[in-house]
């Protein structure tokens, strides 16, 4: 039986919404990431369309009250290799996600550095005629560039970070940071913005101790954040160009009970929100949350895990205890508007879901071990970057 023809009103309707842009776009922008790099290939138009910085901006602004700034899968490295020793490359964290390849990034020996709402920042194996070389990317769209460091003779290069809020504008920032090589303990931090494709003529000069992690940062609400072993560090407000101290939590601030010291800190951002996670040794599975008042005065309790009764569930989860390290790991702390909020553990090579309100388990991923890293020693799960991956239409 043959297709009936659309009628000539239809026919008419869908050529007026094809041929006005402002009223395509306003249908367009309503559409998930995953399923617009299908409509690119519909015609030029639409490619064009979708491919621009602006379309890219105003899909953002649309869902931006959708969970659209919540993570949908985790990609995990170790150390300095962008490897992992799993065989799951990503985790996924709902059934819908459907986690790309990393395989479009021109050369395959890299390490992430950082995510930060949809673009990952990170660098190539060292070479010695090149140094580092760095590159932003979007996994979602696969798009990728590289970025050249301002030339600097002033001392050795620290960390480069990156900072994007999507929903305020379709531009990154890359902060560079260097220690200098006079006076004692004074750095000197360097802006990039993707707007110009340049770094400001100007930098900036500061004091900081050496226990700051400047290789360790998260980026929201405009200010850059920066993790410290000591008790205090660092934030910087980049739109005013201003450094401001931030505290950190004592050594077993509100520890467990029987715990004799810390075990591993985690420490990220979510939903607007600055958290600490922190186990304790011996192993227990016990864990605190913390997150950072408004106000930066302090950081106060959100929550208290004990998943002795969840992990019962588990009778064979082998718990192995190597001299410094105890096998538990928090991976992130992911926040939402309702009560959906989570945290992700790391034992075993199981990856454990939560529900953070009542420590309810959501779901467990298997991680088997990949057969080049069997023989190694047992995996020292401090050493897990987890970087969260968020599906949008960001341009590089």
């Amino acid at each position: 039986m043959k297709k009936p023809k659309p009628s000539p009103a239809i026919s008419s309707s869908a050529e007026t919404i094809a041929h006005n842009q402002d009223l395509l776009t306003e249908i367009l922008i309503r559409i998930p990431p995953k399923h617009l790099l299908k409509l690119k290939l519909i015609s030029k138009q639409w490619r064009s369309l979708i491919s621009s910085l602006q379309f890219s901006h105003y899909h953002s602004l649309h869902h931006q009250n959708r969970g659209f700034l919540t993570p949908t899968a985790l990609f995990l490295g170790i150390g300095n290799y962008y490897r992992p020793p799993f065989e799951l490359p990503a985790l996924p964290l709902n059934l819908e996600t459907r986690v790309p390849l990393l395989d479009f990034i021109v050369d395959p020996h890299f390490k992430i550095l950082q995510s930060c709402n949809g673009l990952l920042l990170g660098h190539f194996y060292y070479n010695i005629n090149e140094g580092l070389r760095y590159f932003i990317c979007n996994p979602t769209t696969r798009k990728f560039k590289m970025i050249s460091l301002p030339v600097s003779q002033l001392g050795s290069l620290r960390a480069v970070n990156l900072a994007f809020d999507p929903v305020k504008s379709p531009y990154y920032k890359i902060i560079c940071v260097r220690k200098l090589l006079a006076p004692n303990k004074r750095f000197g931090l360097y802006i990039y913005s993707s707007k110009s494709d340049e770094w400001d003529s100007s930098w900036i000069s500061f004091r900081a101790n050496e226990y700051i992690r400047f290789d360790h940062g998260v980026f929201f609400n405009g200010i850059f954040h920066w993790n410290s072993n000591g008790r205090k560090s660092l934030r910087f407000d980049l739109e005013n160009k201003v450094l401001k101290k931030m505290p950190m939590l004592a050594p077993m601030f509100q520890a467990p009970e029987d715990s004799e010291d810390e075990d591993s800190r985690y420490f990220g951002e979510s939903w607007g929100h600055l958290h600490l996670g922190v186990t304790y040794m011996p192993l227990c599975f016990k864990f605190n949350i913390f997150e950072m008042a408004t106000d930066y005065s302090h950081w106060f309790h959100k929550y208290c895990l004990n998943l002795d009764d969840t992990m019962k569930a588990f009778p064979d989860l082998r718990l192995p205890v190597v001299d410094i390290y105890y096998g538990f790991h928090v991976l992130s702390v992911i926040r939402s508007e309702g009560e959906e909020s989570k945290v992700v553990i790391l034992v075993d090579y199981k990856a454990i879901c939560y529900e953070l309100k009542d420590g309810v388990l959501v779901n467990v991923y298997e991680l088997k071990q990949c057969p080049e890293t069997l023989n190694r020693c047992p995996l020292n799960y401090i050493g897990i970057q987890v970087y969260q991956y968020f599906e949008t239409l960001s341009c590089v």
